[in-house]
Protein backbone atom coordinates (compact mmCIF):
# COMPACT_ATOMS: atom_id res chain seq x y z
CA UNK A 1 0.00 0.00 0.00
CA UNK A 2 1.37 3.40 -0.99
CA UNK A 3 1.84 5.90 1.91
CA UNK A 4 -0.59 8.79 2.11
CA UNK A 5 0.77 12.14 0.93
CA UNK A 6 0.83 14.65 3.78
CA UNK A 7 -0.58 18.12 3.10
CA UNK A 8 -1.46 20.44 5.98
CA UNK A 9 -4.95 21.92 6.37
CA UNK A 10 -3.55 25.34 5.48
CA UNK A 11 -2.19 24.20 2.10
CA UNK A 12 -4.90 21.66 1.22
CA UNK A 13 -7.29 24.15 -0.50
CA UNK A 14 -4.45 25.04 -2.89
CA UNK A 15 -4.21 21.51 -4.31
CA UNK A 16 -6.93 22.31 -6.88
CA UNK A 17 -6.12 26.00 -7.27
CA UNK A 18 -5.91 26.80 -10.99
CA UNK A 19 -5.05 30.52 -11.04
CA UNK A 20 -2.24 31.56 -13.35
CA UNK A 21 0.01 32.45 -10.39
CA UNK A 22 0.18 30.59 -7.07
CA UNK A 23 2.20 32.75 -4.67
CA UNK A 24 3.56 30.76 -1.71
CA UNK A 25 5.04 33.34 0.63
CA UNK A 26 6.07 32.18 4.07
CA UNK A 27 8.40 32.06 7.00
CA UNK A 28 11.19 29.58 7.62
CA UNK A 29 10.20 25.92 7.59
CA UNK A 30 6.57 26.66 6.74
CA UNK A 31 6.34 23.78 4.25
CA UNK A 32 5.82 25.91 1.13
CA UNK A 33 8.60 24.16 -0.81
CA UNK A 34 7.34 20.72 0.17
CA UNK A 35 3.80 21.68 -0.82
CA UNK A 36 4.89 22.96 -4.24
CA UNK A 37 6.52 19.57 -4.95
CA UNK A 38 3.43 17.73 -3.69
CA UNK A 39 1.08 19.78 -5.84
CA UNK A 40 3.07 19.00 -8.98
CA UNK A 41 3.17 15.31 -8.03
CA UNK A 42 -0.61 15.22 -7.51
CA UNK A 43 -1.18 16.86 -10.89
CA UNK A 44 1.17 14.39 -12.56
CA UNK A 45 -0.73 11.46 -11.05
CA UNK A 46 -4.22 12.81 -11.71
CA UNK A 47 -3.77 14.56 -15.05
CA UNK A 48 -0.65 13.09 -16.69
CA UNK A 49 1.32 14.23 -19.73
CA UNK A 50 2.94 17.14 -17.86
CA UNK A 51 6.31 18.84 -18.37
CA UNK A 52 6.98 20.82 -15.20
CA UNK A 53 9.87 23.30 -15.33
CA UNK A 54 11.33 23.54 -11.80
CA UNK A 55 13.81 26.36 -11.37
CA UNK A 56 16.33 28.15 -9.20
CA UNK A 57 18.06 31.27 -10.48
CA UNK A 58 21.34 29.34 -10.72
CA UNK A 59 21.11 25.81 -12.13
CA UNK A 60 23.78 24.30 -9.87
CA UNK A 61 21.64 24.92 -6.77
CA UNK A 62 18.67 22.92 -8.09
CA UNK A 63 20.22 19.64 -6.94
CA UNK A 64 20.40 20.54 -3.26
CA UNK A 65 16.93 22.08 -3.14
CA UNK A 66 14.12 21.28 -5.58
CA UNK A 67 15.59 18.03 -6.90
CA UNK A 68 16.30 16.74 -3.40
CA UNK A 69 12.73 17.50 -2.27
CA UNK A 70 11.17 15.79 -5.31
CA UNK A 71 13.37 12.68 -5.10
CA UNK A 72 12.74 12.29 -1.38
CA UNK A 73 8.97 12.66 -1.90
CA UNK A 74 8.95 10.04 -4.69
CA UNK A 75 10.92 7.62 -2.53
CA UNK A 76 8.57 8.17 0.42
CA UNK A 77 5.59 7.51 -1.88
CA UNK A 78 7.32 4.40 -3.29
CA UNK A 79 6.74 5.89 -6.73
CA UNK A 80 9.04 4.45 -9.44
CA UNK A 81 10.85 7.10 -11.45
CA UNK A 82 13.54 7.52 -14.08
CA UNK A 83 16.26 10.06 -13.34
CA UNK A 84 18.32 11.39 -16.23
CA UNK A 85 21.03 13.16 -14.25
CA UNK A 86 22.89 14.61 -17.20
CA UNK A 87 19.75 16.33 -18.53
CA UNK A 88 18.36 16.88 -14.99
CA UNK A 89 14.98 15.29 -15.79
CA UNK A 90 12.86 13.08 -13.50
CA UNK A 91 10.06 11.10 -15.17
CA UNK A 92 7.14 9.25 -13.54
CA UNK A 93 3.98 7.49 -14.77
CA UNK A 94 0.41 7.73 -13.49
CA UNK A 95 -2.02 4.79 -13.14
CA UNK A 96 -3.09 5.28 -16.78
CA UNK A 97 0.49 4.86 -17.96
CA UNK A 98 0.84 8.53 -18.91
CA UNK A 99 4.26 10.07 -18.30
CA UNK A 100 5.07 13.38 -16.64
CA UNK A 101 8.48 14.99 -16.33
CA UNK A 102 10.12 17.36 -13.84
CA UNK A 103 12.75 19.42 -15.69
CA UNK A 104 15.37 20.98 -13.39
CA UNK A 105 17.01 24.14 -14.68
CA UNK A 106 18.21 27.67 -13.96
CA UNK A 107 18.63 30.96 -15.75
CA UNK A 108 22.39 30.62 -16.20
CA UNK A 109 21.66 30.61 -19.95
CA UNK A 110 18.37 32.45 -20.56
CA UNK A 111 18.54 31.63 -24.29
CA UNK A 112 18.33 27.92 -23.55
CA UNK A 113 15.05 28.38 -21.67
CA UNK A 114 13.51 29.87 -24.81
CA UNK A 115 14.13 26.59 -26.63
CA UNK A 116 12.31 24.39 -24.10
CA UNK A 117 8.97 23.36 -25.57
CA UNK A 118 5.78 21.89 -24.20
CA UNK A 119 6.07 23.26 -20.65
CA UNK A 120 2.76 22.85 -18.81
CA UNK A 121 3.62 24.69 -15.56
CA UNK A 122 6.61 26.35 -13.85
CA UNK A 123 7.85 26.37 -10.26
CA UNK A 124 10.24 29.15 -9.16
CA UNK A 125 11.84 28.16 -5.87
CA UNK A 126 13.44 31.05 -3.92
CA UNK A 127 11.59 33.44 -6.22
CA UNK A 128 13.36 36.44 -4.66
CA UNK A 129 16.49 35.29 -6.53
CA UNK A 130 14.74 36.09 -9.81
CA UNK A 131 14.26 39.58 -11.21
CA UNK A 132 10.95 40.94 -12.41
CA UNK A 133 12.30 40.71 -15.95
CA UNK A 134 13.11 37.00 -15.42
CA UNK A 135 9.56 36.40 -14.23
CA UNK A 136 7.97 38.24 -17.17
CA UNK A 137 10.10 36.33 -19.67
CA UNK A 138 9.18 32.97 -18.14
CA UNK A 139 5.52 33.93 -18.11
CA UNK A 140 5.75 34.51 -21.87
CA UNK A 141 7.31 31.05 -22.34
CA UNK A 142 4.25 29.41 -20.72
CA UNK A 143 1.89 30.03 -23.61
CA UNK A 144 1.45 26.80 -25.58
CA UNK A 145 -2.01 25.14 -25.46
CA UNK A 146 -2.35 22.32 -22.90
CA UNK A 147 -5.30 20.12 -21.82
CA UNK A 148 -5.05 21.40 -18.24
CA UNK A 149 -4.45 24.75 -16.58
CA UNK A 150 -1.01 26.36 -16.79
CA UNK A 151 0.37 27.78 -13.55
CA UNK A 152 3.50 29.48 -12.22
CA UNK A 153 4.23 28.65 -8.57
CA UNK A 154 6.46 31.12 -6.72
CA UNK A 155 7.83 30.08 -3.30
CA UNK A 156 9.90 32.48 -1.15
CA UNK A 157 10.49 34.26 2.16
CA UNK A 158 9.08 37.83 2.38
CA UNK A 159 12.40 39.69 2.33
CA UNK A 160 11.60 43.14 0.92
CA UNK A 161 15.25 43.94 0.23
CA UNK A 162 15.61 40.89 -2.02
CA UNK A 163 12.20 40.76 -3.69
CA UNK A 164 10.61 44.21 -3.82
CA UNK A 165 8.92 43.44 -7.14
CA UNK A 166 7.10 40.46 -5.61
CA UNK A 167 5.72 42.60 -2.81
CA UNK A 168 4.63 45.31 -5.25
CA UNK A 169 3.07 42.91 -7.79
CA UNK A 170 1.19 40.54 -5.49
CA UNK A 171 0.85 42.22 -2.06
CA UNK A 172 0.69 45.99 -2.51
CA UNK A 173 -1.78 45.42 -5.34
CA UNK A 174 -4.44 42.77 -5.89
CA UNK A 175 -3.41 40.69 -8.90
CA UNK A 176 -6.50 39.37 -10.73
CA UNK A 177 -4.79 36.11 -11.77
CA UNK A 178 -3.03 35.28 -8.51
CA UNK A 179 -3.76 33.24 -5.43
CA UNK A 180 -1.61 34.48 -2.55
CA UNK A 181 -0.96 32.20 0.41
CA UNK A 182 1.06 33.18 3.51
CA UNK A 183 2.36 30.41 5.78
CA UNK A 184 4.38 30.00 8.98
CA UNK A 185 6.10 27.15 10.76
CA UNK A 186 2.74 26.09 12.24
CA UNK A 187 1.61 25.12 8.73
CA UNK A 188 4.36 22.52 8.24
CA UNK A 189 2.76 19.05 8.30
CA UNK A 190 5.98 17.27 9.29
CA UNK A 191 6.07 17.05 13.09
CA UNK A 192 9.85 16.61 13.43
CA UNK A 193 10.67 19.70 11.38
CA UNK A 194 7.97 21.83 13.01
CA UNK A 195 8.98 20.94 16.56
CA UNK A 196 12.73 21.33 16.09
CA UNK A 197 12.64 24.50 13.97
CA UNK A 198 10.07 26.50 15.92
CA UNK A 199 12.49 26.99 18.83
CA UNK A 200 15.06 28.63 16.55
CA UNK A 201 12.45 30.88 15.01
CA UNK A 202 10.97 31.92 18.35
CA UNK A 203 14.47 32.87 19.53
CA UNK A 204 14.62 35.48 16.77
CA UNK A 205 12.11 37.65 18.65
CA UNK A 206 14.77 38.65 21.17
CA UNK A 207 17.50 38.97 18.52
CA UNK A 208 16.10 40.83 15.55
CA UNK A 209 12.63 42.25 14.75
CA UNK A 210 13.01 42.11 10.97
CA UNK A 211 14.26 38.52 10.91
CA UNK A 212 11.47 37.54 13.34
CA UNK A 213 8.91 39.18 11.06
CA UNK A 214 10.21 37.45 7.92
CA UNK A 215 11.05 33.97 9.16
CA UNK A 216 8.74 33.47 12.14
CA UNK A 217 5.64 35.47 11.18
CA UNK A 218 5.93 35.25 7.39
CA UNK A 219 5.49 39.04 7.07
CA UNK A 220 7.34 41.42 4.79
CA UNK A 221 10.27 43.30 6.31
CA UNK A 222 13.42 45.05 5.06
CA UNK A 223 16.46 43.93 7.11
CA UNK A 224 19.35 46.33 7.74
CA UNK A 225 22.83 46.04 9.18
CA UNK A 226 24.36 43.59 6.72
CA UNK A 227 27.83 42.61 7.91
CA UNK A 228 29.60 41.43 4.76
CA UNK A 229 29.54 42.73 1.20
CA UNK A 230 31.67 40.12 -0.55
CA UNK A 231 31.74 40.22 -4.37
CA UNK A 232 30.87 37.13 -6.43
CA UNK A 233 33.22 36.14 -9.25
CA UNK A 234 34.56 33.11 -11.15
CA UNK A 235 37.46 31.29 -9.54
CA UNK A 236 40.62 32.72 -11.18
CA UNK A 237 42.94 30.39 -13.08
CA UNK A 238 46.03 31.07 -10.98
CA UNK A 239 48.41 29.13 -8.75
CA UNK A 240 47.15 29.58 -5.19
CA UNK A 241 49.47 29.76 -2.20
CA UNK A 242 47.34 27.18 -0.38
CA UNK A 243 43.87 25.65 -0.10
CA UNK A 244 42.21 24.76 3.18
CA UNK A 245 38.64 24.32 4.48
CA UNK A 246 36.13 25.51 7.05
CA UNK A 247 32.97 23.73 8.15
CA UNK A 248 29.96 23.72 10.43
CA UNK A 249 28.06 20.71 11.77
CA UNK A 250 24.30 20.25 11.33
CA UNK A 251 21.63 17.61 10.95
CA UNK A 252 17.83 17.93 11.08
CA UNK A 253 17.19 21.63 10.50
CA UNK A 254 20.69 23.08 10.29
CA UNK A 255 22.77 21.95 7.29
CA UNK A 256 26.24 20.50 7.50
CA UNK A 257 28.53 22.92 5.66
CA UNK A 258 32.00 22.60 4.16
CA UNK A 259 33.67 25.58 2.47
CA UNK A 260 36.82 25.37 0.34
CA UNK A 261 39.08 28.39 0.92
CA UNK A 262 41.69 29.43 -1.64
CA UNK A 263 44.44 31.88 -0.60
CA UNK A 264 46.71 33.99 -2.79
CA UNK A 265 48.65 36.43 -0.64
CA UNK A 266 46.00 38.01 1.57
CA UNK A 267 43.16 37.55 -0.93
CA UNK A 268 40.72 34.69 -0.31
CA UNK A 269 38.13 32.95 -2.47
CA UNK A 270 35.45 30.89 -0.67
CA UNK A 271 33.62 28.09 -2.49
CA UNK A 272 30.69 25.98 -1.37
CA UNK A 273 31.52 22.26 -1.27
CA UNK A 274 28.75 20.78 0.93
CA UNK A 275 25.52 22.33 2.20
CA UNK A 276 23.08 19.61 3.20
CA UNK A 277 20.75 18.56 6.03
CA UNK A 278 20.27 14.99 7.27
CA UNK A 279 23.97 14.04 7.16
CA UNK A 280 25.35 11.95 10.01
CA UNK A 281 29.02 12.52 10.74
CA UNK A 282 29.87 9.33 8.85
CA UNK A 283 27.82 10.44 5.82
CA UNK A 284 29.46 13.87 6.00
CA UNK A 285 32.90 12.28 6.04
CA UNK A 286 32.05 10.15 3.01
CA UNK A 287 30.85 13.22 1.11
CA UNK A 288 33.98 15.14 2.04
CA UNK A 289 36.12 12.38 0.56
CA UNK A 290 33.92 12.23 -2.54
CA UNK A 291 34.50 15.98 -2.97
CA UNK A 292 38.25 15.40 -3.05
CA UNK A 293 39.16 16.37 0.53
CA UNK A 294 42.27 14.43 1.51
CA UNK A 295 43.76 13.38 4.83
CA UNK A 296 46.44 16.10 4.68
CA UNK A 297 43.96 18.89 3.98
CA UNK A 298 43.29 21.16 6.96
CA UNK A 299 39.56 21.37 7.73
CA UNK A 300 38.43 23.53 10.67
CA UNK A 301 35.13 22.79 12.42
CA UNK A 302 33.38 24.18 15.48
CA UNK A 303 35.52 23.29 18.52
CA UNK A 304 32.41 22.93 20.69
CA UNK A 305 31.73 19.53 19.03
CA UNK A 306 34.85 17.46 19.88
CA UNK A 307 33.03 14.13 19.46
CA UNK A 308 32.00 14.98 15.89
CA UNK A 309 35.51 16.18 15.09
CA UNK A 310 36.96 12.93 16.45
CA UNK A 311 34.57 10.83 14.33
CA UNK A 312 35.74 12.59 11.18
CA UNK A 313 39.38 12.19 12.24
CA UNK A 314 38.76 8.47 12.76
CA UNK A 315 37.77 8.34 9.08
CA UNK A 316 41.20 9.63 8.12
CA UNK A 317 40.28 13.28 7.57
CA UNK A 318 42.43 16.18 8.82
CA UNK A 319 39.70 17.86 10.85
CA UNK A 320 40.84 20.38 13.48
CA UNK A 321 38.99 22.40 16.11
CA UNK A 322 38.39 26.09 15.47
CA UNK A 323 40.02 28.73 17.65
CA UNK A 324 37.66 30.21 20.20
CA UNK A 325 37.96 32.58 23.11
CA UNK A 326 36.42 35.66 24.72
CA UNK A 327 34.46 37.67 22.15
CA UNK A 328 35.77 35.33 19.44
CA UNK A 329 32.74 35.81 17.18
CA UNK A 330 33.00 39.60 17.08
CA UNK A 331 36.79 39.48 16.85
CA UNK A 332 36.56 36.93 14.03
CA UNK A 333 34.06 39.08 12.12
CA UNK A 334 36.31 42.12 12.50
CA UNK A 335 39.24 40.09 11.15
CA UNK A 336 37.23 38.85 8.13
CA UNK A 337 36.09 42.40 7.40
CA UNK A 338 39.73 43.47 7.21
CA UNK A 339 40.48 40.93 4.46
CA UNK A 340 39.84 40.79 0.73
CA UNK A 341 37.32 37.93 0.44
CA UNK A 342 35.43 36.90 -2.72
CA UNK A 343 32.71 34.27 -3.16
CA UNK A 344 33.24 31.79 -5.99
CA UNK A 345 30.48 31.98 -8.58
CA UNK A 346 27.88 29.21 -8.16
CA UNK A 347 28.20 29.03 -4.35
CA UNK A 348 24.56 29.99 -3.95
CA UNK A 349 24.08 29.11 -0.28
CA UNK A 350 27.22 31.05 0.62
CA UNK A 351 25.93 34.00 -1.39
CA UNK A 352 22.50 33.76 0.26
CA UNK A 353 23.76 33.43 3.83
CA UNK A 354 26.57 35.98 3.52
CA UNK A 355 24.09 38.45 2.07
CA UNK A 356 21.68 37.86 4.94
CA UNK A 357 24.27 37.84 7.74
CA UNK A 358 23.51 40.91 9.83
CA UNK A 359 23.94 42.57 13.19
CA UNK A 360 21.25 42.13 15.80
CA UNK A 361 18.70 44.89 15.98
CA UNK A 362 16.85 46.26 19.02
CA UNK A 363 13.10 46.79 18.95
CA UNK A 364 13.89 50.48 18.39
CA UNK A 365 15.91 49.70 15.27
CA UNK A 366 19.35 50.24 16.80
CA UNK A 367 22.10 47.88 15.64
CA UNK A 368 23.98 45.84 18.24
CA UNK A 369 27.56 44.53 18.15
CA UNK A 370 26.70 40.85 17.72
CA UNK A 371 25.27 38.97 14.73
CA UNK A 372 21.86 37.34 14.49
CA UNK A 373 22.25 33.62 15.21
CA UNK A 374 20.20 32.40 12.25
CA UNK A 375 21.15 30.95 8.86
CA UNK A 376 24.78 31.66 9.65
CA UNK A 377 26.32 28.28 8.82
CA UNK A 378 28.39 29.43 5.83
CA UNK A 379 29.72 32.59 7.54
CA UNK A 380 30.57 30.49 10.61
CA UNK A 381 32.40 27.88 8.52
CA UNK A 382 34.35 30.60 6.70
CA UNK A 383 35.23 32.27 10.00
CA UNK A 384 36.35 28.96 11.57
CA UNK A 385 38.56 28.26 8.56
CA UNK A 386 40.20 31.60 7.84
CA UNK A 387 40.58 32.92 11.38
CA UNK A 388 41.94 29.68 12.84
CA UNK A 389 44.25 28.91 9.92
CA UNK A 390 45.66 32.40 9.55
CA UNK A 391 45.92 33.46 13.19
CA UNK A 392 46.56 30.15 14.99
CA UNK A 393 47.38 27.17 12.80
CA UNK A 394 49.09 28.99 9.93
CA UNK A 395 52.46 29.15 11.66
CA UNK A 396 52.32 25.41 12.43
CA UNK A 397 51.62 24.56 8.79
CA UNK A 398 54.40 26.91 7.69
CA UNK A 399 56.82 24.92 9.86
CA UNK A 400 55.70 21.68 8.19
CA UNK A 401 55.79 23.19 4.69
CA UNK A 402 59.23 24.81 4.93
CA UNK A 403 60.77 22.45 7.49
CA UNK A 404 61.49 25.42 9.76
CA UNK A 405 62.45 24.44 13.28
CA UNK A 406 62.49 27.03 16.07
CA UNK A 407 65.58 27.32 18.23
Amino acid sequence: MRPRLKVSNSFYPLVKDSNRFLVLCGGGGSGKTEFAARKLYIRAKREGNHRFLCMRKVRSRIKESVQEVIVRMLNEQKCPYEHNRSDRVITIRNPKGETSSFLMDGLDDPEKIKSIKGITSIWLEEATEFSERDFLQLNLRLREPTPFYKQIILSFNPDEEKGPWLKKMFFDNVHPEATVHVSTIEDNPIDEVRESYIKQLDALKAQDPSWYSIYRLGKWAAPKGRIFNWPVEPLPRIRFDEIFYGGDFGYTVDPAVVIRIYRKGMTFWVEQVIYETGLTNIALGVKMKEKGIRSLDAVYFDSSEPKSIQELCDMGLGVLPSAKGPDSVRAGIDYLKSLDIRIVEGSEDVIREAGAYKWRETKDGELMSEPVKFRDHCPDGIRYGIVTHMKVAGAFFAVLKHDIRPD
